[in-house]
């Protein structure tokens, strides 16, 4: 064996040794990564089957719609932003409402919609005569509908 293929030997091996460390190590990275979306898909289904919400009540009165709703869940809400209501009939579906959300009991942590505590919330929106069902949805999306009529008399 000559030189040259002594030296063409070891720049053999020293590539494939590269190549062998790129390859365990971009198995590294792509094995934490997949890890690590693993982590916040489990966290974020844990904090949806923590959340619940429930509508106590709905009336439509002079072209306000209020309701009640109550945290059910074990997930405290520290700001009602993320928080969505529509209104939908037989033929009506509106767009999101622009409403605001109030506590009504504060057990504990002010301004927290914490678990059991009742908010109320509160929209304008000119409905016809007929059925309507409200929906309200948490920034997580796990949603409550309550069916209300409005009458004409």
């Amino acid at each position: 064996m000559g030189f040259d293929s002594i030296a063409v030997a070891i720049m053999f091996s020293a590539v494939v040794l590269a190549v062998g460390y790129l390859l365990i190590v971009g198995n590294s990275v792509l094995t934490e990564q997949a890890i690590e979306g693993y982590k916040e898909l489990t966290h974020a289904a844990v904090k949806r089957l923590q959340s619940n919400i429930e509508i106590i009540s709905v009336t439509y009165k002079n072209g306000t719609i209020t309701a009640f709703i109550k945290n059910i869940g074990a997930t405290k809400f520290e700001k009602f932003d993320g928080f969505d209501a529509i209104v939908y009939g037989e033929s009506f579906v509106s767009d999101y409402l622009r409403g605001k959300f109030s506590m009504m009991n504060e057990l504990i942590n002010p301004g927290i919609f914490d678990p059991q505590e009742i908010a109320k919330f509160e929209a304008e929106l000119s409905l016809i005569e007929g059925n309507y069902t409200l929906l309200i949805c948490t920034p997580n999306a796990i949603c409550d509908s309550f069916g209300f009529s409005v009458g004409g008399g």
